[in-house]
């Protein structure tokens, strides 16, 4: 049975990769039943949107301008008790793992990586929030800056909590939620990340998604960390072809020379482990 969120907006703000933002919006959909779906993208963008999904045009020319966006022009596009926001490396990855609970609060994502539990949730990449969070982030006296998710999460905390009664998932429940940089012990909801990716999908949907990724992306720490773990994995083609985007784009810091170091180490292993198998041994 398909789970039913008819409080729940999908949405996603997205003016650079509106075509992988539609994909992540479908992969929810595949799931869930949601009372809305919209994308924000910029006018200037040709493409279009299939059936289900509603387009609104936003001027939004860098990150800051889009956590702006998300703290103080979110609100008044929400219509339903909730919205859930993903973006376009990051969907609903288990419907089953969904909790009414994640209802009851005013903020779930997931648990940033080198917090205390009491400032750690949560990431915003992939993130439920109120229609009550998103009211009160019109007040005056919160401070409004970049990132989005730590300004709501950790700057202005204290007083969304004690001021306006936002309630943040406990810990535990934010873990059951999503995963981003804290792998997760079990199933979740969903995640973030392009690292996460070789994790939750399969080797030619990856293939696919890198041959799309811009060269701003193909630079980044992300798609560095993404590259490690695959060659980890022993998915050495895939793994190729980032540090290829690298190469290309002339990339020739530490980082990239550690990747191309690890990549033909594990070419040579797997050439060794082929090499001892007993239908090569003579």
């Amino acid at each position: 049975m398909r789970l039913r969120l008819p409080d729940v907006t999908l949405a996603c703000v997205d003016t650079r990769l509106p075509e992988l933002a539609l994909e992540a919006l479908a992969r929810c959909r595949t799931q869930v039943d949601f009372g809305r779906t919209v994308l924000f993208t910029d006018a200037r963008w040709t493409g279009e949107v299939p059936d289900g999904v509603e387009r609104i045009d936003i001027a939004i020319d860098s990150v800051p301008e889009y956590s702006h966006f998300m703290l103080r022009g979110l609100d008044a596009h929400v219509r339903t008790s909730h919205v859930l926001v993903v973006q376009w490396d990051g969907y609903v990855l288990d419907a089953s793992a969904w909790d009414p609970r994640f209802l009851a609060c005013d903020y779930v994502g997931a648990p940033l990586r080198g917090e205390p539990p009491e400032r750690a949730v949560g990431n915003g990449g992939f993130s439920l929030r109120s229609k009550k969070l998103l009211q009160a982030m019109q007040d005056t006296a919160l401070a409004i800056h970049h990132p989005e998710d730590i300004c709501i999460c950790h700057e202005n905390r204290e007083r969304l909590e004690q001021v306006h009664g936002i309630r943040f998932a406990p810990i535990d429940l934010a873990s059951r939620f999503a995963h981003e940089r804290i792998p997760a012990s079990g199933p979740t909801f969903g995640f973030h990340g392009l690292f996460n990716m070789d994790r939750v999908m399969p080797s030619e949907e990856l293939d696919h998604l890198i041959d799309r990724l811009p060269d701003s992306m193909a630079r980044g720490l992300d798609a560095h960390d993404l590259c490690r773990q695959l060659i980890g994995a022993g998915r050495l083609t895939t793994a190729q072809k980032l540090l290829d985007m690298r190469r290309r784009l002339g990339m020739r810091d530490r980082r990239t020379w550690r990747l191309r170091l690890l990549l033909k180490a594990a070419r040579i292993g797997q050439r060794v482990r082929h090499s001892m198998s007993p239908r090569h041994s003579p």
